[in-house]
């Protein structure tokens, strides 16, 4: 690990040498012009009592952040869309994916309502089992309708999975696999009446069995990992089930959050393009945060 540490380090220290002499600043932004960032939401709501504070965007800062996209022209697209205007080879500078993980009933009421009032799309990742369901654990939680997600479909909301169960897919045994990955397409197009194209693998779990389940299924286009970066016409073409996207936070900041997000999603996806792989950075500034800070 130590080795890759310092792999990673001497590569980072050649692009920032680079940056000072002036050169990585048009290399990167000559970049950004072919690679579209994916953020990641859960809940848009107060946090409750118990619950993980990582969990919940409050709708107020919510809105700081559509509205730093909206300052900043970005276009706000679905994952199909996204994929299809990287296949087009047009300029994609300023776009961006916004996905909500887990399908919590205030997607609904308070993502949705204020997605429409910035004319934007949002990508919708839900858990087949919990759909239209309440449990009082830690708080009562509610989740989205089939109603409701058919009612945002026709809005332009894209609706994709979450599996079934939301167990690592990575943990769990392989004969389950098909369940997990394939019960919500048939679940989904029978209680909605349309097919999905996407899945997102739950805590970003996944392994070479999961990527080859899923390829048995032609219905799936692509799934969302748990790595950071950007989605560029590289990834779509060569790992479709492996697409890119970070987590958007509320540390406090406002629109400072969403910078940021966007930022590490444009440098890792940078980086990895230049030859570090994602997975190996994001694993290099784990250890560097548990060893040093």
């Amino acid at each position: 690990m130590l080795y890759r540490v310092l792999r990673v380090l001497l590569v980072i220290g050649a692009i920032a040498g680079m940056a000072y002499k002036g050169i990585i600043r048009e290399d990167f932004e000559n970049y950004k012009m072919h690679a579209i960032p994916a953020l990641m939401y859960h809940s848009i709501n107060h946090t409750p009592d118990k619950w993980p504070a990582e969990l919940c965007v409050a709708p107020e800062v919510f809105e700081e952040h559509l509205k730093y996209l909206k300052a900043h022209d970005f276009n706000v697209v679905t994952t199909q869309q996204a994929i299809i205007l990287l296949k087009s080879g047009q300029n994609v500078a300023r776009t961006v994916i916004l996905t909500f993980d887990d399908g919590y009933e205030d997607n609904y009421s308070t993502a949705f309502p204020l997605l429409k009032k910035y004319d934007y799309r949002g990508n919708f990742y839900v858990v087949g089992k919990d759909v239209g369901m309440t449990f009082n654990k830690d708080g009562i939680i509610q989740y989205m309708s089939f109603p409701q997600l058919q009612e945002m479909h026709r809005q332009g909301m894209e609706i994709g999975s979450h599996t079934m169960s939301h167990d690592p897919l990575a943990m769990i045994k392989p004969n389950f696999l098909p369940w997990e990955i394939y019960q919500p397409l048939n679940l989904f197009h029978e209680k909605m009446g349309f097919w999905i194209a996407g899945i997102a693998f739950p805590n970003g779990s996944f392994n070479d069995a999961v990527i080859a389940e899923i390829k048995k299924h032609v219905k799936y286009e692509y799934a969302y990992s748990g790595v950071p970066g950007c989605n560029t016409l590289k990834i779509v073409k060569d790992r479709p089930f492996e697409m890119r996207r970070a987590g958007v936070y509320d540390r406090g900041r406002g629109a400072k959050d969403i910078e940021k997000a966007l930022l590490k999603c444009y440098i890792f996806g940078y980086l990895e393009e230049k030859g570090i792989p994602a997975e190996l950075l994001d694993r290099t500034l784990t250890f560097l945060q548990e060893t040093f800070l």
